[in-house]
């Protein structure tokens, strides 16, 4: 064996030590916080979740003042009750044409009504699943491989950008989803017919967005105008941050992981 061999050879088992000592000694170690910082965002996001951990029986309602961020149009304003995952109460004040006029039209949730917000339920979902892919293994298992860590970074970074997703990402609607959502029916007044209202979630901020419809004799509808008040909500601010340090967490395992594997894999 010459000296190149021998130092190829050294430099091999280096690498197989170091890889060795990065399943034994790193990859508990990051799963554990990764862990951890999803249990304190599971434990902020105030939803009713599907883990045995207990939570409170009753959420805290969260009054909330929405604004529209390009100032004043319409005379937009709402004021909400957000508890948890459903908006339970909520006062709206508008512009409204009737006739040549325009008049100031105020409506509210009608008691005992509630308008839900399936995102903030998804990604709550989601988290449920990261925190078991997360918490499958005992501190005292062996991960034997590399393939193996990715298998489960893979799995938990796949539900971690689903988690991100249900709240940055809303599912836009159509005129048909607008105009035919039962939860238009919770008003009191009712809305007026030219008028259709959505709530929904995006990224930190819950949306208020109103759409003024113009009906034309083909029976078909059109939006002519559309404006929205919003506010930040902070645990929904808390969980976008979550999931990113999260997943970043992920991210720096892997190349840790792949820098080593991939040397040993190379002729």
């Amino acid at each position: 064996m010459d000296d190149l061999e021998a130092k190829e050879k050294a430099e091999l088992l280096v690498l197989h030590k170091e890889l060795d000592w990065l399943l034994k000694q790193e990859v508990h170690p990051v799963l554990q916080d990764i862990r951890e910082t999803l249990q304190e965002c599971y434990d902020s996001l105030p939803f009713h979740g599907t883990l045995e951990k207990s939570r409170p029986a009753e959420l805290m309602p969260q009054r909330i003042l929405l604004t529209c961020p390009n100032g004043p149009s319409m005379n937009f304003k709402s004021v909400v009750t957000l508890r948890g995952d459903c908006v339970e109460a909520a006062d709206l004040q508008f512009k409204h044409r009737q006739g040549k006029e325009h008049h100031l039209f105020k409506t509210k949730i009608r008691q005992g009504a509630f308008w839900t917000l399936p995102q903030i339920r998804d990604a709550g979902n989601h988290l449920c699943c990261a925190l078991e892919i997360v918490s499958r293994n005992e501190e005292n298992y062996t991960y034997k491989s590399v393939k193996e860590v990715f298998l489960i970074l893979d799995e938990l970074m796949d539900r971690l950008m689903k988690c991100r997703q249900c709240l940055s990402l809303p599912k836009r609607k159509s005129i048909h989803d607008l105009i035919e959502n039962q939860n238009l029916q919770i008003f009191n007044p009712p809305l007026p017919n030219d008028i259709a209202v959505s709530f929904y979630i995006h990224t930190s901020k819950l949306v208020l967005a109103l759409y003024v419809l113009h009906h034309n004799g083909q029976h078909k509808v059109e939006i002519t105008h559309r404006v929205q008040v919003e506010a930040i909500v902070k645990w929904l601010n808390e969980a976008i941050i979550f999931f990113t340090l999260s997943l970043q967490q992920c991210q720096q395992l892997k190349d840790k992981l792949m820098a080593v594997a991939q040397i040993l894999e190379s002729p």
